[in-house]
């Protein structure tokens, strides 16, 4: 109210003083200005218009963990072949590797102590990784420094060493590749090929689905099954 009396004071001042008409009408329009902020009070908080595009771009950068691929590798994983029979029986005769189709031809060989064989075309070392994780031994062929080549199940991988191990079914012995060694031989040597030997036929879905437990889909999309 002491607000509004020191105004009015001011405008008579104004006029008394013969101010022109212009200043009058601003004065006026000051006080009324004034009297609406008083009576209406500050702008109600968190009423104001946000843009869709603002919300659409909170809700994408907020979306729930739970909305995002669980699919993840382990960092190291290893098969203890002892327990696993039946790729020790493909193993009872030395597999031939003279050429690049020696997995084909280990795959089409073992049908007399194997059941289940599947190749696998266009697998990567992640790939591998998730047969290792799944509990599936990949067979590969590969080569040593100085040496022929060989076909040899990867029982182990290790990310912190960046290392793959592989062993002769009939023996305790394991031998080490770096990924980088593995990835340069076993693509010259196989055409990054390898064959699972499992417990039951495995067709290319069942194969995708597991991988799909470890994997983006675009990491296997590649991939195709030759079953038996």
């Amino acid at each position: 109210m002491k607000r509004h009396l020191f105004f009015l004071r001011e405008v008579r001042q104004v006029l008394l003083g013969g101010a022109s008409y212009s200043t009058i009408c601003a004065c006026v329009a000051s006080f009324v200005f004034v009297l609406l902020s008083i009576n209406c009070g500050p702008p109600p908080q968190g009423q104001y218009h946000v843009p869709e595009s603002a919300l659409a771009a909170a809700e994408n950068t907020t979306k729930p963990q739970s909305m995002q691929s669980d699919a993840s590798l382990p960092k190291s994983a290893t098969i203890h072949l002892q327990k696993l029979a039946y790729v020790r029986n493909a193993f009872k005769e030395p597999p031939r590797t003279h050429s690049r189709t020696g997995l084909a031809d280990f795959h089409a060989r073992t049908r007399g102590t194997v059941q289940h064989s599947a190749i696998i075309s266009n697998c990567s070392l992640d790939v591998l990784k998730a047969f290792i994780a799944k509990g599936w031994a990949p067979i590969v062929m590969i080569q040593f420094q100085g040496r022929s080549p060989e076909i040899l199940p990867i029982t182990d991988y290790n990310d912190q060493l960046s290392e793959v191990h592989f062993q002769q079914p009939a023996s305790s012995t394991k031998r080490r590749m770096s990924y980088k060694d593995f990835e340069a031989s076993w693509n010259k040597s196989s055409r990054n090929k390898c064959v699972l030997i499992t417990p039951q036929q495995l067709a290319e879905t069942d194969i995708r689905n597991v991988l799909g437990n470890y994997l983006p889909k675009a990491a296997f999309q590649e991939i195709s099954v030759l079953s038996r």
